[in-house]
C-alpha cells in the first residue's frame, strides 16, 4: 500500500494511493513543533502498516537526506525528515520538495502525456517549480532545480522582502503574503487569496495584475533559456488562473526574445488538489 503525504506550511493531507486514483484520504492542521508526529499520526490513520511513504516538503533535500530549509515552516535546517518519520511510521520513507513531487505526478498522469518538457508551477501560500525536460524530471545537482519563486523580479532597494530572506524575489509579489498586502494597500480586506477572487472588483484586479506581472516577468525569462512545451500551473490560486492570464501573458509578451517563446501554452494540473499525494505516493524509496 503507497501512501503519499503532501506537507504544507500549516496542513498535512495524506492518501492510500492507487496509480492516480486517490482511494482513501485524510487532513489535519498542524504547526512546526509538532509537524513530524501529525504526519505519522495521520498515516497510522490510514494504514497501520503502509508498504512505503512518500512526503513532498516545502522546501528542499540534500542527498544525504537532510533538509535544507522550509522558508515557511521554520526549525527544520538539517533535519533529515525521511529519517525522523521513518522511525515513527516503521516502513521506508521518501521525502522530495512538493514542487518537484507534483511535476512527477503530472509527468506520469497528467500534462506530462501531451508535453514532454514543462514547468510546473505551485500557486499558494509560497511559490514552487518542478521541472521536466524530454520525458525525465530534473532534480539539478543539489535539488533546487525549477525552484522559480525565488527569480528576482524587482531589484529597486526597497523592494518587498521574501520569506528566504532576500528582496524582491517572484514569492514576494506572488505568494499569499505579497497578494493580501497588495489587496490591502488597494483598501481590501481579506485573509485569503479565495476571499479576494469572490470579492472581485479594482482591488482584486490590482492583485491579480501585480501577479501576472510576476510570473510574467519570470516565465519569460526562464522560457527564453528553456523554450518549454508548456507551463502547467497547481495549487489553490491555480483556480484563478483566468482572471491572471491576460497580465501573464502580456508581460510573457514583453520578456520574451521571440513570439513562439510568449505563445508557451499556459495549463491547469489535470490532477486538481490531489497532485502532491499522488507524486509523493510515486516517489522512489531509499
Amino acid at each position: 500500500m503507497r501512501i503519499g503525504v503532501d506537507w504544507g506550511g500549516t496542513h498535512i493531507k495524506a492518501a492510500v494511493v492507487d496509480g492516480a486514483n486517490v482511494r482513501t484520504h485524510a487532513a489535519a492542521d498542524t504547526n512546526p513543533a509538532t509537524a513530524l508526529d501529525d504526519i505519522a499520526r495521520l498515516v497510522d490513520s490510514l494504514s497501520p502498516e503502509p508498504e512505503q511513504v512518500g512526503i513532498a516538503i516545502p522546501g528542499e533535500v540534500r542527498d544525504d537526506g537532510r533538509c535544507w530549509r522550509l522558508p515557511n515552516v521554520p526549525g527544520f535546517e538539517g533535519v533529515n525528515i525521511a529519517a525522523e518519520l521513518q522511525r515513527r511510521i516503521g516502513c521506508p520513507v521518501a521525502v522530495e520538495n512538493d514542487a518537484t513531487t507534483a511535476a512527477l505526478a503530472e509527468r506520469l498522469f497528467g500534462w506530462g502525456n501531451t508535453y514532454k518538457s514543462f514547468l510546473l508551477v505551485t500557486l499558494g501560500t509560497g511559490v514552487g517549480g518542478g521541472l521536466v525536460l524530454d520525458g525525465n524530471l530534473r532534480r539539478g545537482r543539489s535539488g533546487f532545480a525549477g525552484e522559480i519563486g525565488h527569480v528576482l523580479v524587482n531589484s529597486a532597494p526597497d523592494a518587498w522582502l521574501c520569506g528566504c530572506g532576500k528582496r524582491g524575489c517572484l514569492e514576494a509579489y506572488a505568494g499569499k503574503a505579497g497578494l493580501l498586502r497588495r489587496y490591502a494597500e488597494s483598501g481590501g480586506s481579506a485573509s485569503s487569496v479565495k476571499q479576494i477572487a469572490e470579492i472581485g472588483g479594482e482591488g482584486a484586479d490590482d492583485v491579480w495584475r501585480q501577479m501576472g506581472d510576476a510570473l510574467g516577468s519570470a516565465l519569460g525569462s526562464i522560457n527564453n533559456t528553456l523554450d518549454l512545451d508548456a507551463i502547467v500551473f497547481t495549487g489553490g490560486i491555480s483556480n484563478s488562473l483566468h482572471l491572471i492570464e491576460p497580465y501573464i501573458r502580456e508581460a510573457l509578451g514583453g520578456r520574451a526574445f521571440a513570439q513562439p517563446l510568449a505563445d508557451v501554452p499556459l495549463k491547469v494540473s489535470q490532477l486538481g488538489e490531489h497532485a502532491g499525494v499522488i507524486g509523493a505516493a510515486h516517489l522512489p524509496t531509499p
